[in-house]
């Protein structure tokens, strides 16, 4: 282990009582950038496309499925037909920021950018900006122009609260 390895798992421990989500860290914001390198951002947009296709979920339940996955609390702020706009936030979005200014949210902002073209039918992106250190904002836009899918054929899991 380098040094600058330790002084990573020192600074975590310091900062953490919560070890449980050391995993989380050691592994999504040390180990897979330095396997993905320069593709991480896309792959990780990619990869949170594929969950929300295995894991459909309705915008009623998708902030509790968001909190049962360990990615933060999700709170619509905006909402129009084109445009949504996420804050996630809480206390593992706050620990992964605080330990590494470049954390990548990719994850979320592609299983958001899914979950709205599933419900939509239209052509969906999404992207993000951390916000105030502590808060994430995930901006989803569908291009109303480009449809996609029938959103009939979407069959949300039901999520237990």
């Amino acid at each position: 282990m380098s040094k600058k390895e330790t002084n990573k798992y020192e600074k975590f421990c310091k900062n953490n009582q919560d070890l449980n989500f050391w995993g989380i860290e050691l592994l999504r914001d040390n180990l897979l950038p330095d396997i993905l390198n320069e593709d991480t951002h896309d792959i990780l947009y990619w990869a949170g496309k594929n969950l929300a296709i295995k894991f459909p979920v309705s915008l009623d339940t998708i902030s509790t499925f968001f909190k049962q996955s360990g990615f933060g609390n999700l709170e619509l702020l905006k909402n129009s037909d084109q445009k949504m706009v996420w804050k996630l936030s809480g206390e593992n979005v706050e620990k992964r920021i605080k330990l590494n200014q470049d954390a990548d949210f990719m994850l979320e902002t592609g299983f958001l950018a899914q979950t709205k073209q599933q419900i939509s039918g239209f052509s969906t992106e999404a992207e993000y900006h951390i916000k105030f250190k502590s808060t994430v904002e995930i901006t989803v836009i569908s291009d109303t122009s480009k449809q996609v899918q029938d959103p009939s054929e979407c069959h949300p899991i039901k999520i237990k609260e």
